[in-house]
């Protein structure tokens, strides 16, 4: 029998595999993804202009930068706000909000699972 089956190897080795891996690039591929499946879901709740402008729903985009993603709305990035919460003369459509609060638990299981599965092994 050997001396040194206590479990202390399997762990250390373990944890050394956890180490090797980007944990920055690991939480930006999670963030990625939630932002990518939150626009998927947003886009058809976007409402439509009746004007012959530039239309919201064609200008979201999923932004990565240094440590964060955000997901935008490009030239109309003024006005989505009036169409989300209302103004005196319109009623609030709440799109945006009420898109992330039906999935919610999804995007938060996008943002977790890659981190869960890591430490899982």
């Amino acid at each position: 029998m050997s001396a040194n089956n206590n479990g202390f190897k399997d762990m250390a080795d373990y944890m050394g595999n956890l180490a090797k891996v980007d944990p920055v690039q690991l939480s930006m591929e999670s963030l990625q993804d939630a932002a990518n499946f939150y626009t998927k879901k947003l886009i058809p709740m976007i409402p439509k202009s009746l004007l012959k402008k530039d239309h919201m729903a064609d200008q979201v985009k999923v932004e990565v930068q240094d440590d964060r993603v955000t997901v935008s709305f490009e030239g109309t990035a003024f006005y989505w706000r009036f169409a989300e919460n209302g103004t005196v003369n319109q009623r609030g459509q709440h799109f945006a909000s009420g898109t992330f609060e039906q999935n919610k638990t999804e995007i938060e299981n996008l943002m977790t699972k890659k981190i869960i599965d890591l430490w899982k092994g």
